[in-house]
């Protein structure tokens, strides 16, 4: 990797309007297309990319002549990685990094093996922030917080969503690695592979939204004991607040009735390790929104389990017509 830097001209510099994309996210398809149009013309093989108030970070990486973005959740665990790989000295249970319920469990497998702790909270940095600073309070040390909507906490820096310091610390991982995506491959075969399917579906009739989680929990009482072919090891409800393995059926993380949120995990099968997946309504448009991985020790299989799964939740869930499912999925 070359010790140089080159700005996408037309998005220098500050303009309310965000003319060059249609949306200013780089989460959003097309966002990074001049940036990529600029680093093909230069030759250049990685891009770092925020949005307009840089609290959100993402990565794309020339890889075998194709251009491959990154998810949230692949950043989160190489940063935290590396993180960890820097240490002086051996992490302990004291020692924590946050997730939210919604993000991979690849950051827990790894913090399992190494042997410190990985905590889960709701959604948004409101929650990792917050918690950060409650464990701190408690004597504990929490070195990293992330979300797969491409955000990012160094609480020894910044104590909220920051992608300037996210960007700093993955170009400093970059000049020992070389290749991101080499490094994830390499924790891939250390710790399983694992393969997100996030998606959504959007309805016309915000309505709908409450009457199908309630279908979803009439399925079964006290929950649903299959999905598919697979058992349901465990079903959280943070809305009714129930959860099948806790004490008393209490769950682990704040519930609230005017939310909408379940999480469900799946046995594994000959190929995989297992499945969990969040349905969750937005609180802000008339969407449902889907997070689903896949665990296994090879890939094909991680990403056949999630696309099993999106499929059977598609055609037996969300199968009302109402429902528009995200376009790249619509033909699938």
């Amino acid at each position: 990797m070359t010790n140089r830097m080159t700005v996408v001209d037309q998005q220098a510099q500050p303009n309310p309007d965000f003319p060059t994309v249609k949306y200013p996210n780089p989460e959003e398809k097309g966002a990074l297309d001049l940036a990529i149009s600029t680093a093909d013309e230069k030759n250049i093989r990685l891009i770092l990319a925020n949005d307009p108030d840089a609290d959100r970070f993402a990565v794309a990486e020339k890889v075998a002549n194709h251009w491959y973005q990154f998810t949230g959740d692949q950043v989160g665990v190489l940063l935290a990685y590396w993180i960890f790989s820097s240490r002086s000295s051996q992490l302990t249970t004291d020692d924590i990094m946050l997730t939210t319920a919604v993000s991979s469990q690849m950051l827990s497998n790894i913090a399992e093996v190494e042997g410190f702790t990985v905590q889960e909270t709701l959604t948004g940095f409101k929650w990792l922030g917050n918690v950060a600073q409650d464990l701190k309070d408690l004597g504990k040390r929490v070195h990293f917080a992330y979300e797969e909507a491409l955000g990012y906490m160094i609480p020894s820096i910044v104590s909220d969503k920051d992608g300037i310091t996210a960007a700093a610390m993955f170009l400093s991982a970059c000049s020992t690695w070389g290749s991101p995506w080499a490094q994830l491959q390499k924790l891939y075969e250390k710790y399983g592979y694992f393969a997100t399917t996030n998606t959504y579906w959007r309805s016309s009739d915000v309505t709908k939204t409450e009457s199908l989680f309630e279908a979803i929990r009439n399925l079964e009482q006290p929950f649903p004991s299959q999905v598919g072919y697979r058992r349901v090891m465990r079903w959280r409800d943070l809305t009714t607040g129930y959860d099948s393995t806790t004490e008393a059926n209490v769950p682990d993380l704040p519930t609230s009735a005017s939310t909408q949120m379940i999480t469900c995990w799946l046995d594994g099968s000959d190929s995989d390790n297992g499945i969990r997946f969040t349905i969750r309504a937005s609180g802000t448009e008339p969407k449902i929104k889907l997070y689903l991985e896949c665990c296994s020790k090879h890939q094909d299989s991680a990403h056949k389990g999630a696309l099993e799964t999106l499929q059977y939740l598609r055609h037996s869930w969300f199968h009302d017509p109402i429902l528009q499912i995200e376009d790249r999925f619509a033909d699938t």
